[in-house]
C-alpha cells in the first residue's frame, strides 16, 4: 500500500510547513500592523489645498435687511434634475446665522481681477460691501449680486441643512442666475491663480 505524503513526513520526523508571517491569505494587512494615525489639521489643509477651485462669494441678507457675505471654495453642482447645489459654511462664520434664518443666498463666481473682492469677503471686516458695487436679486428678494466681479451667479433657496464637523452643509435649489462671461479666478494652496490655457474636454457621461 502506498504511504501518504503526510505519513512520509511524520516518518521522516518533519512537520507540515507553516506560512511565514506576511504571506498567504490569512496574513494581516498593513493597516493591522500599526494603529491608525490621526490626520492633523495642517495635513488636512495641505491635502484639500492641493485641489484647485474657483472662488465663490456667498451673499445673503440678515434679519434687518443688511447685506452679509463670505468667501468659500466648497461649492458643488449637486444635481441637474432638479437643479441643486451644495455649499458648506464654517460654524464660526458671522454670516452663518443669516443664511440659516433667511434660507436664501446668491453664489457669485468671481472673475480674474477680483482678488481684492475675494480678500475682503475672506476677512472679518465689519463692512465687507464697502465700495463694492452690487445689485439686488429679484429671484431671492434683494440678496446682493456682485455682477461686476463675477463670471456667473446663482440664486438659491435652501432645501436641506446638515451639521458636519466644524461646518454646516446647505443643499439648495438653483432658482435663477446668469452667465456673465470672462475668465474665472482660481484658488490653489492659499494663492490666487489666473485661468490657464483652455483645452476642449469631453463631457462627463452620466452613469460613468
Amino acid at each position: 500500500m502506498a504511504t501518504s505524503s503526510r505519513s512520509r513526513m511524520r516518518t521522516r520526523g518533519c512537520r507540515p510547513a507553516r506560512l511565514a508571517a506576511g504571506h498567504g491569505h490569512d496574513a494581516p494587512g498593513p493597516a493591522r500592523l500599526r494603529p491608525p494615525v490621526p490626520v492633523s489639521r495642517d495635513l488636512f489643509r495641505q491635502i484639500s489645498g492641493s485641489f484647485p477651485t474657483g472662488v465663490v462669494v456667498v451673499t445673503t441678507l440678515d434679519p434687518e435687511g443688511a447685506p452679509k457675505g463670505l468667501l468659500t471654495q466648497t461649492f458643488v453642482g449637486l444635481s441637474t434634475e432638479p437643479p441643486l447645489v451644495l455649499i458648506s459654511i464654517d460654524t464660526t462664520s458671522r454670516t452663518l446665522s443669516s443664511i440659516q434664518r433667511r434660507r436664501e443666498f446668491v453664489l457669485n463666481f468671481l472673475r480674474q481681477g477680483s482678488e481684492d473682492t475675494a480678500t475682503r469677503f475672506a476677512s472679518k471686516d465689519e463692512d465687507k460691501f464697502r465700495g463694492i458695487p452690487w445689485v439686488p436679486s429679484i429671484v431671492v428678494k434683494g440678496v446682493p449680486v456682485l455682477r461686476e466681479a463675477s463670471v456667473a451667479y446663482a440664486e438659491c433657496v435652501v432645501t436641506q441643512t446638515l451639521e458636519a464637523g466644524d461646518h454646516w452643509i446647505f443643499i439648495a435649489s438653483l432658482d435663477g442666475g446668469a452667465v456673465l462671461g470672462g475668465a474665472p479666478l482660481m484658488y490653489y494652496r492659499r494663492m490666487y491663480l489666473a485661468w490657464p490655457e483652455e483645452r476642449p474636454a469631453p463631457p462627463l457621461e452620466r452613469g460613468a
